[in-house]
């Protein structure tokens, strides 16, 4: 809004009647025009900042300090809302270590998934999603194709990044826990990540994504009681061939 100024020696006049009332009239119907104004900026601001979870406080809080930056980095995002309601299990469909734990054995809707979304994102469409299940065996790096988008990291016992997620094998021997559970006793746990590479911001997309994987996963192991065998490191070494 223009102020109105008065020019250098220009002297005050005193305005009366009428034309008081009148400057008053406009004087607060501006004020009234402008607080408007910059209370809906406020309410657009807060609404965009003060809504869903930091990433430290997602999964369960899973994510470590570098995975939680990970996140952000691929988000371009510094909140998050996971997916409510509940599953086939009749439990909350949120992210529990607990429950992801115990349903290891268990078929692929039963288990405990972190499904991420963007705050403020309405596409229905989420970032990233993240289950835990228990495995009988691993593949082996050597037998993927090479593939300018699959990278592998010397991870557990076999850590690739590809294009349309994640996924991390490590040991963690664990029993069935019913006698009609789909998986039987094993000596490993796959962590699988859908997150889609095109979809991702920043610079390290795989190595970011993979962080966010094993961040995770070195809960599940502890978790499980498994934390020693796992062997997971605190930090994602380089990938393999770099």
């Amino acid at each position: 809004m223009r102020s109105i100024g008065l020019k250098k020696g220009q002297g005050m006049r005193r305005i009366t009647g009428p034309a008081v009332r009148m400057n008053a009239l406009a004087i607060t119907a501006a004020a009234v025009l402008v607080g408007g104004c910059s209370n809906n900026a406020d309410d657009g601001d807060s609404r965009g900042q003060d809504t869903g979870a930091l990433a430290g406080k997602v999964c369960d809080g899973t994510l470590d300090t570098a995975a939680s930056a990970a996140l952000r980095r691929l988000a371009g995002s510094d909140r998050f809302d996971e997916l409510t309601g509940t599953n086939e299990a009749g439990e909350p469909n949120s992210f529990s270590l607990a429950r992801a734990v115990k349903h290891l054995h268990d078929e692929y809707t039963k288990r405990s998934a972190c499904r991420l979304y963007k705050s403020g994102d309405n596409s229905g469409q989420s970032l990233l999603e993240v289950r835990f299940s228990a495995s009988s065996n691993h593949p082996s790096v050597s037998t993927e194709a090479s593939s300018s988008d699959r990278v592998s990291y010397p991870l557990g016992v076999y850590a690739l990044a590809g294009s349309n997620g994640a996924d991390l094998f490590f040991r963690c021997p664990t029993k069935a826990t019913t006698d009609n559970a789909s998986v039987g006793d094993t000596n490993y746990v796959k962590a699988e990540m859908s997150a889609i590479a095109v979809t991702m911001r920043g610079n390290s997309v795989n190595k970011d994504r993979m962080v966010v994987l094993n961040s995770m996963a070195r809960a599940i192991a502890e978790a499980a009681g498994c934390a020693s065998t796992a062997a997971l490191p605190t930090r994602v070494p380089t990938a393999n061939g770099n």
